[in-house]
C-alpha cells in the first residue's frame, strides 16, 4: 500500500492554481493593463492627499494662475503712482502668510519700490521683511 505524501497548499500556491489566475494569464499584454490600473490608483490617491493638504494643483504644478487674493493684491498695487503693471505672488504655510513677492514695471525706481513695499506689508497685514519688489523685465 502506497501513502501519498499529501500536504497542504498554501495560499498562494492556491491562488496561482486558481481559474481566474489561469484565465488572466490568457489576455493579452496583462502586464500592461495591471500597470496602468496600479498607476490609475496612485494618482487617485495622490490626488486626495493633495486636496486634503489644502494645497491646490495648479500651484504645486507651477501654473500661473493667480489667486483671488494676489490678483486683488496686484489691482492695488498698480494703482501706486508709478508702479505701471503688477503682478503679486503669495506664499502661505497652513493659512499664514510666509512670503510675497511682487514684480512691478516702475519698481527700478527707488521711491516707487518702497511704496510698494510698504502698501503690500500693510495690505496683507505682514512684516516688511517676508516682501520682496522687483522690476519687470522690459522683454
Amino acid at each position: 500500500m502506497q501513502v501519498e505524501n499529501e500536504r497542504t497548499k498554501t495560499p498562494f500556491e492556491k491562488l496561482k492554481s486558481s481559474k481566474i489566475v489561469a484565465k488572466l494569464k490568457g489576455i493579452k499584454n496583462i502586464q500592461i493593463i495591471i500597470a496602468i490600473l496600479i498607476i490609475a490608483v496612485a494618482l487617485i490617491i495622490y490626488s486626495n492627499v493633495l486636496s486634503k493638504s489644502g494645497s491646490k494643483l495648479s500651484s504645486t504644478v507651477g501654473a500661473s494662475v493667480m489667486t483671488e487674493e494676489e490678483t486683488r493684491l496686484s489691482s492695488v498695487l498698480a494703482e501706486i503712482d508709478g508702479a505701471g503693471d503688477v503682478s503679486a505672488m503669495i506664499t502661505k504655510n497652513n493659512g499664514e502668510t510666509v512670503g510675497v513677492i511682487v514684480i512691478a514695471e516702475g519698481a527700478s525706481d527707488i521711491t516707487v519700490r518702497l511704496r510698494l513695499l510698504d502698501a503690500t506689508a500693510t495690505a496683507l497685514g505682514v512684516d516688511k521683511q517676508i516682501v520682496s519688489v522687483y522690476s519687470k523685465s522690459s522683454g
